[in-house]
């Protein structure tokens, strides 16, 4: 899903949507009176083969629509509403035709007009570049259809017809202008507004401040679902040369729904139906040596503020360049949560641990090999009897009998909160690495 996608609901959350009314190319349309055309002397030929056109435009109005359809993806995607796109054909037909009969460049309100409907495809999410290749794709049907119209065997007409291209021309450079420039005024205008919403609703995760009706319109504009499951990553280690918004868009070609917003030296991810190892995948790209801490799932708002302080405990214990989720490393990560708390209890190990890093070694591996003496001997290259003094020496000195589970328990917090975590160049004791 593009940017412009996800962000067309902040201008309507924000009460700042298209005026009441219709836009100008929509609006119902009158018969052209074709007997107040201007039309300068000699030019007559080139007025009688635009009346003819003009007299039957449905078809042509079909056709243009059709191919614009057919030719182009975007308009494919549904984002533009079929009658939207065939009234806009109609008045643009009906405005350059006159022009062409008149002998002249479209008016300020006619690029007015246009000016509007950029606007639009802006808010609907079509890309400048699918807008202007639309609109060529209608030149190119009216031109054949102006060249349909000659009058057989007339020489003045076909020669008269052929000098209006730089009218056809002028039109097609003026009035694709006045689009691309709306649309960008719009577009910047959008992002500045999803970016601010982006930034509140990561401040209201952030303060827990999710019950209150400044909240639901936020996830209503930001297109998530409320109840729904959240997940949250952080991130450190961006650099200055990548920002929130460019991560946004990055991650916004994978399918779900993200908000990425900077917060001091982090950046916070809220995700929703995302395949999380894409979102990783593309964090990682656009982030290379930077650290990701992965949340766990959870249903709604509230959910959503959990997920987020999974987050915060697992980046406590993610090194650099590390991708750490929170169910992976949730005893490490909630461990470093509570290290004050702890650091008492622990106190005594850490003191050991530091005078006497070959107990470590055989206290880890004693916990990586399942409680066995001799498959933790094996994994050292150790004799079994010099593991078990190295076992009944650690009970001596701490207390803690890593034979227990009570002891090893308290030994393996001990030790993994000593540098020995996931983050500080350490892998938990257990199966996966000890």
């Amino acid at each position: 899903m593009v940017a412009f996608v996800n962000i067309t609901g902040i201008a309507a959350a924000d009460g700042q949507g298209q005026a009441a009314g219709l836009p100008g190319d929509l609006r119902a349309a009158t018969a052209p009176d074709t007997s107040h055309w201007r039309v300068p002397p000699g030019w007559e030929p080139v007025a009688d083969i635009a009346r003819t056109v003009l007299d039957d435009i449905d078809p042509l109005v079909e056709r243009i629509t059709d191919a614009v359809f057919e030719e182009i993806v975007p308009y494919r995607d549904d984002l533009v509403p079929r009658e939207d796109l065939r009234g806009s054909v109609l008045r643009n037909l009906e405005a350059l035709v006159a022009g062409l009969a008149e002998q002249r460049p479209p008016t300020e309100r006619e690029r007015d007009v246009r000016r509007e409907l950029g606007t639009r495809r802006a808010l609907q999410g079509v890309a400048v570049d699918a807008v202007i290749k639309a609109y060529h794709v209608g030149y190119r049907e009216l031109w054949q259809a102006l060249v349909a119209a000659l009058p057989p065997g007339d020489e003045d007409a076909t020669t008269k017809l052929l000098s209006a291209a730089t009218i056809v021309w002028q039109w097609v450079h003026e009035v694709t202008d006045a689009i691309a420039a709306a649309h960008a005024a719009t577009t910047r205008t959008l992002e500045a507004r999803a970016v601010g919403a982006r930034q509140r609703f990561v401040e209201l995760l952030v303060a827990g401040d999710l019950g209150g009706p400044e909240a639901r319109r936020l996830v209503r504009a930001l297109e998530f679902d409320a109840a729904g499951g959240f997940q949250i990553l952080i991130i450190r280690g961006i650099t200055d040369d990548l920002d929130a918004v460019e991560l946004q868009h990055a991650l916004e070609t994978n399918p779900g729904r993200h908000a990425v917003a900077s917060r001091g030296a982090v950046v916070i991810v809220v995700v929703q139906d995302s395949d999380i190892e894409e979102v990783a995948t593309t964090i990682r790209r656009a982030v290379p040596g930077g650290s990701i801490a992965i949340g766990t799932e959870r249903p709604g708002l509230p959910g959503a503020r959990a997920s987020l302080e999974d987050a915060e405990q697992t980046s406590a214990v993610t090194g650099t360049g590390q991708v750490v989720r929170f169910e992976d490393a949730w005893l490490w990560a909630t461990l470093a949560g509570a290290d004050e708390r702890l650091s008492r209890l622990l106190a005594t190990g850490r003191a050991v641990a530091d005078e006497h890093p070959h107990l470590v070694a055989a206290v880890q591996a004693f916990a990586a090999a399942g409680f066995s003496v001799s498959a933790a001997a094996r994994s050292l290259g150790l004799h079994a009897n010099t593991v078990s003094y190295r076992l009944d020496r650690w009970h001596e000195l701490t207390g803690w009998d890593p034979r227990t589970f009570a002891g090893l328990t308290r030994s393996v917090a001990a030790l993994g909160q000593d540098g020995q975590r996931p983050g500080n160049g350490g892998s938990p004791p257990g199966p996966e690495g000890g």
